[in-house]
């Protein structure tokens, strides 16, 4: 079974909960959920990437259609004809730096779905984080080598929700709201929680953590 087959039969077995959580906010503009769909080259990069966000930037709203969900991250295609935002733009620049070929990596959020294009609050975030254990399985599936969360510290709670007993490493000269080491068993070795990219890019930290990721082994 590929792993696209494998995330569709993950994603299929949680349907029902993607239409309880449109359901119950019909007045509201709940796009998603995003459902992951890797290209041909993610598996044979050197050092395989998974990039992790906070939520998508708008979306479509197929959350009775796994295979039209799955077509929206397909056709999307890691931000290929998309405009050089600060988040494509340094997710470019570490495929790059790992050496891998750009396109290559997965990229999913924490928030399956946004919020008027924006993150949820409240009880509609306390409803989306009923799906948080679907990225365990994401990562289960795609096995990646790294694992970069670019969701800042005020998704701390969330990760340590998602993945009980996580611990957040100090990395030197690095102020741990900025950057830290995830460690995890869920997780590989290499995984980071660092700043949204437009974030490290205001703070001017961007260069910096492109070099610490470059001489990661």
């Amino acid at each position: 079974m590929t792993i696209n087959e494998q995330l569709k039969q993950i994603y299929q077995s949680r349907i029902n909960d993607f239409k309880q959580i449109v359901e119950r906010f019909p007045d509201d503009d709940l796009a998603g959920p995003i459902l992951m769909s890797p290209n041909d080259l993610y598996l044979n990069q050197p050092k395989r990437l998974m990039i992790i966000g906070q939520q998508t930037n708008g979306w479509t709203y197929h959350a009775d259609d796994i295979d039209n969900q799955m077509k929206t991250y397909q056709d999307f295609n890691l931000g290929i004809d998309y405009y050089s935002s600060p988040f494509w733009n340094i997710t470019r620049k570490i495929e790059l730096a790992l050496g891998n070929v750009e396109y290559s990596c997965v990229w999913t959020n924490i928030n399956k779905f946004d919020l008027d294009a924006n993150r949820p609050y409240g009880d509609y975030e306390l409803e989306i984080s009923k799906l948080d254990s679907l990225l365990i399985n994401e990562i289960e599936i795609l096995k990646p080598n790294i694992c970069i969360f670019f969701t800042g510290p005020s998704f701390d709670q969330r990760i340590k929700s998602i993945f009980n007993e996580i611990s957040f490493e100090n990395i030197d000269n690095w102020n741990n709201r900025q950057l830290c080491r995830l460690k995890h068993s869920k997780l590989p070795r290499l995984t980071f929680r660092t700043h949204h990219p437009k974030s490290l890019r205001i703070r001017y930290l961007e260069d910096d953590f492109i070099d610490l990721i470059k001489i990661q082994e």
